[in-house]
């Protein structure tokens, strides 16, 4: 119930907002509802995986095959850093502060709160649809995280059904959301600034040290995090552009 009241309440934010422009960016009703519909149906799909996906059984784990994993996946197996995960969580919350910084922006330039509303509709539209897309690959694909193979690591987190949800990483595809994001929305703000090739470098560089701790944290393979890079990056730059006015 928590899930229908929250699409409903996005469904009807989204269209009550559908009408508002601001120089760089136009929401619709039409690309709003498409937006919604889509959210809605991978949040169905999610609820339905997500009740599919167990844990795993002691028995299962021993039965897991290290040689079954592909040669450049490798690297991620035999770890287990807490530390790491931890870095990789203060990573995603940069990211996430600096989009949200962004969404600020245009209210700044026009000295009007409200010219931020379709930057706002926007943030949500790119952290809903990155969340929704990676969760529901991860309960459709349920592939063992690296830490599964090794007995080192605390047996209650094996053994959990979050340890089957590998493919893609959730941390690099939001992290890289977050900062193409805000790139995105800079570049577009400020077309001629001389600092744009460093916000670039800045997005591109965040969600890759955040998939490098990922990897060391013994969360996610080599794999993992270059589909969750793309598949964020790729969100994160094309939720702007789709609503830019022409």
């Amino acid at each position: 119930m928590k899930l229908f009241r929250f699409l409903l309440c996005l469904t009807i934010g989204l269209t009550a907002t559908a009408a508002y422009a601001q120089p760089n960016y136009m929401l619709s009703t039409k690309k709003e509802g498409t937006v919604a519909l889509s959210l809605g149906a991978m949040a169905l799909g999610n609820l339905w995986s997500s009740q599919q996906l167990q844990g795993f059984t002691e028995a299962e784990l021993m039965a897991l095959d290290a040689s079954s994993v592909p040669a450049f996946d490798r690297w991620s197996l035999q770890r287990w850093n807490e530390g790491a995960g931890h870095r990789s969580d203060l990573l995603f919350y940069g990211a996430a502060a600096w989009s949200s910084t962004a969404v600020l922006i245009p209210a700044w330039q026009e000295k009007n709160v409200w010219a931020s509303l379709p930057a706002a509709v926007m943030w949500v539209e790119m952290n809903s649809l990155t969340l929704m897309a990676t969760d529901l690959t991860k309960n459709l694909v349920s592939r063992p995280r690296p830490f599964t193979y090794y007995n080192a690591a605390p047996l209650a987190d094996r053994m959990d059904s979050d340890a089957r949800k590998s493919f893609f990483s959730g941390h690099t595809s939001m992290t890289a959301a977050n900062s193409f994001y805000a790139a995105k929305m800079y570049s577009d703000l400020y077309p001629d600034s001389r600092w744009k090739p460093w916000v670039w470098t800045a997005a591109a560089v965040l969600p890759a040290i955040t998939a490098q701790q990922r990897m060391a944290a013994g969360k996610h393979f080599l794999s993992d995090v270059l589909v969750g890079y793309v598949v964020g990056g790729f969100i994160g730059y094309m939720v702007p552009e789709f609503h830019r006015r022409r």
